[in-house]
């Protein structure tokens, strides 16, 4: 029995050993720095985020289902999304504009959806098929066969459409892009600081969000 008591004594040195490694590991991991929203009023609560909440780099971005520019930037948030993963959260915030007549329902149309957890379903669905509502005599009626592809309950879609909840939506971002200046869609914010949209939108944004996680990568102007 004894002959095996300096491999105990090692063993459990080496386990006591790992243990306080662990928790030294543990505590001493620098703490997650969550991404930033610029400062203004609230906006919609819950807010649709894409991504984990707690991500590193936070954009944000007021758009309007019928503008041309936000269809265009659509596809770059989803490249950036993907590449970006668990250290980029976009948020979508709704501010149609008021010459575009069929904004404001496709805005009411995507929070009808969200009240039945498909908001980004339908948010994706309403730029991929725009050419389909955006000149239709009634848009309600394409969005609400929109809402059966969607697997949603279409009754209840056409209701929520002119419900109380989601004109209050619509108006707390509208707020929102007031209180921060915005006067036209689409703007994006990343970890707060508003972006300057280039002709190359996604190599514009992938240089903010690069930023963002390592301020030594700032453009230089």
């Amino acid at each position: 029995m004894r002959r095996y008591l300096p491999y105990a004594v090692i063993g459990a040195v080496f386990i006591m050993a790992l243990i306080s490694g662990v928790l030294f590991f543990r505590f001493h991991q620098p703490p997650i720095v969550r991404g930033t929203t610029a400062n203004g009023k609230p906006g919609a609560e819950p807010a649709h985020i894409r991504g984990l909440a707690t991500a590193p780099v936070a954009l944000e971005e007021f758009g309007d289902f019928e503008c041309m520019p936000c269809f265009l930037l659509w596809p770059a948030l989803r490249n950036l999304e993907h590449d970006y993963g668990d250290r980029l959260a976009v948020t979508f915030r709704q501010h149609p504009m008021i010459e575009h007549r069929r904004a404001p329902d496709a805005a009411r149309a995507s929070e009808a959806a969200g009240l039945q957890g498909r908001f980004w379903e339908m948010h994706d669905l309403l730029y991929l098929s725009r050419s389909q509502w955006a000149r239709a005599d009634d848009p309600r009626a394409v969005f609400s066969v929109f809402a059966g592809r969607l697997g949603l309950d279409v009754d209840r879609f056409k209701k929520d459409l002119d419900s109380a909840e989601i004109a209050q939506r619509i108006k707390a971002d509208w707020d929102r892009g007031e209180s921060l200046g915005i006067d036209r869609t689409p703007v994006v914010f990343v970890n707060g600081k508003r972006a300057q949209l280039q002709s190359d939108v996604e190599q514009g944004l992938r240089a903010d969000i690069d930023a963002a996680l390592d301020p030594s990568k700032t453009p230089k102007n």
